[in-house]
């Protein structure tokens, strides 16, 4: 094992917190993602109750907002497991460079590589949310649509 001073610690751990601090955020997305995801449940559960008492007046309207909140569900699910995948990236990044120090292994490019792509992978979720906040107001649009007489 070579012989590791304190500067090559401390630069190692340096190196290591801005994943860090990118988990921590990363992980109030997921907060955010879920607690979404918990909602769009409740209320798919919601309207599938509605839709068994409803008349055929106005089960198409409720057929519309259930396939929205399944394609909805569908997004934030893409979106959790992409923000999940940004996590696990960067795990990986901060376990190379750890290596790399007490194994004296040139780890800067692959470095580089996991953080650029748990970064996509990152951008990627956010386009998604994005995405599912647009179905949301769809959705919101068709609530207060009269059903036909």
């Amino acid at each position: 094992m070579p012989d590791l001073g304190p500067s090559d610690i401390l630069g190692t751990i340096q190196a290591a917190i801005a994943p860090v601090v990118l988990i921590s955020g990363v992980g109030l997305l997921l907060l955010t993602l879920t607690a979404r995801l918990g909602r769009i449940v409740d209320r798919v559960r919601l309207l599938a109750g509605e839709r068994r008492l409803a008349g055929p007046e106005t089960r198409p309207l409720l057929d519309a907002q259930l396939r929205i909140l399944a394609h909805r569900a569908r997004l934030v699910r893409l979106a959790v497991a992409l923000s999940a995948s940004s996590v696990a990236i960067i795990g990986i990044l901060i376990t190379v460079l750890f290596l790399g120090l007490l194994l004296q292994w040139n780890v800067a490019a692959a470095a580089a590589l996991l953080f650029v792509l748990s970064l996509l992978s990152l951008v990627a979720a956010m386009l998604v949310f994005v995405r599912e906040l647009l179905q949301a107001l769809t959705a919101l649009h068709l609530t207060f649509e009269e059903p036909p007489s």
